[in-house]
């Protein structure tokens, strides 16, 4: 329950130590998230910060108006709900923040705990924002790092293989799944994760082959 004053004077000595753009987690009340993230937009103006994250039980509008006003981005977290996570970006746009200035968190669930809903609920996304619909053509985020609630990426146990391994391998399989559903920022843990993923985006990056010429109906008979 740290007070609003000190919290702002723990980011302002972050910004003072490091040359890399921030986002900034708040309490997850939303009550005190309000007044946590006004306090700090104004003392971060001109920094372009995200702001993680705004959630319909919060006061929307008096959440967003500081953010707005002080030039930063914010992430708006839906509970994987495709209605939902239409309702909260509508919300924020009503509230003066135009589309470049949100990203959306579906919520993600690590490999074997949920993946498959998040992933399905993404991709609903994705779609829907190509099909037209305006308030999810934004940018989307995963925290993969929720992989490390997982069991099998901690524990101890050695009969599930060294957990040096397990536990970077467990991430890195939730964020490329969520890379493939069309995600663009990840909140991740492990460097060798993140070292991976993003080898794993430039390969996809290099595959310029339009689907025309990528005989992609011959996938039975493809050798390789």
């Amino acid at each position: 329950d740290t007070p609003v004053s000190e919290a702002a004077k723990v980011v302002e000595n972050v910004l003072q130590a490091v040359k890399v753009p921030l986002i900034i987690g708040g309490s997850g009340d939303p009550e005190k998230d309000v007044k946590l993230f006004t306090k700090l937009a104004e003392v971060t103006a001109g920094e372009r910060i995200v702001f993680n994250s705004i959630t319909l039980d919060m006061n929307i509008e008096k959440a967003v108006k500081p953010i707005k006003e002080h030039g930063h981005d914010v992430i708006a977290l839906a509970f994987i709900d495709i209605n939902q996570a239409k309702d909260l970006c509508r919300k924020a746009m009503e509230a003066g923040l135009p589309k470049n200035r949100i990203i959306l968190d579906p919520t993600t669930g690590a490999l074997g705990y949920g993946i498959e809903y998040s992933f399905s609920i993404m991709e609903r996304i994705r779609l829907s924002a190509l099909l037209g619909e305006e308030v999810l053509q934004v940018p989307m985020c995963s925290a993969s790092s929720n992989a490390w609630a997982a069991r099998e990426a901690r524990s101890k146990d050695p009969s599930l293989g060294p957990r040096e391994i397990r536990g970077p391998l467990w991430e890195v399989s939730t964020a490329i799944i969520a890379l493939l559903a069309g995600t663009d920022l990840f909140m991740m843990l492990h460097p060798r994760a993140m070292r991976t993923i993003r080898m794993f985006a430039e390969a996809l990056k290099k595959v310029r082959k339009p689907l025309s010429e990528a005989g992609y109906e011959s996938w039975v008979t493809a050798k390789y």
